[in-house]
């Protein structure tokens, strides 16, 4: 059965919290290469494609990414052809072939007021969920560094709410961490 097109309801938000998981849960970053050529496939997407992003995390076998689009009907094909361009990339590179990915990915349409910092964090902790680091600043793949230490990832756009922890960088980084 052909899949249907998706549709997104007119909301007042233009904020997704997007997500997708290799399939059977496999490794699909295998080194910091892969990582790399991930991330800097967000990097271009994002440019070429006009969205932000505001929080990620990039996990061994999984990707989350809190983004901002104004046109929301296009995220289908963003990320399709963003999961497209690390396939090839990981078949070329591993000798691999088959369904990298357990499916299409899933999105869900955030409020900025009232969860976009609440999604962030949780985006930003999953590798200390994964008992990977003790402290979300500590992985390489994420945000987090972004908000905690000033770290500039190429990547990351400044949350628009993150403003509201003080006047000062050092403060609103310290009151993030907190």
């Amino acid at each position: 059965m052909p899949y249907l097109a998706r549709t997104h309801q007119l909301n007042k938000s233009l904020l997704y919290h997007i997500f997708n998981r290799s399939n059977s849960r496999v490794e699909i970053f295998h080194d910091i290469e892969d990582y790399q050529y991930f991330i800097g496939l967000l990097v271009d997407y994002s440019e070429n494609h006009k969205f932000s992003i505001y929080h990620w995390v990039l996990m061994p076998n999984h990707y989350h990414l809190l983004l901002e689009i104004d046109e929301p009907e296009r995220i289908s094909s963003v990320m399709a052809g963003l999961a497209r361009s690390y396939v090839y990339y990981h078949h070329k590179k591993h000798r691999s072939s088959g369904h990298l990915w357990q499916g299409r990915f899933k999105s869900q349409a955030i409020q900025k007021e009232f969860y976009l910092l609440s999604c962030g964090r949780y985006i930003e902790r999953n590798p200390v969920k994964a008992s990977m680091v003790d402290i979300a600043e500590r992985y390489p793949y994420s945000s987090a560094a972004y908000y905690v230490f000033g770290n500039d990832d190429g990547l990351t756009v400044e949350d628009p709410l993150f403003g509201t922890f003080g006047n000062q960088s050092n403060h609103r980084r310290q009151k993030y961490k907190e």
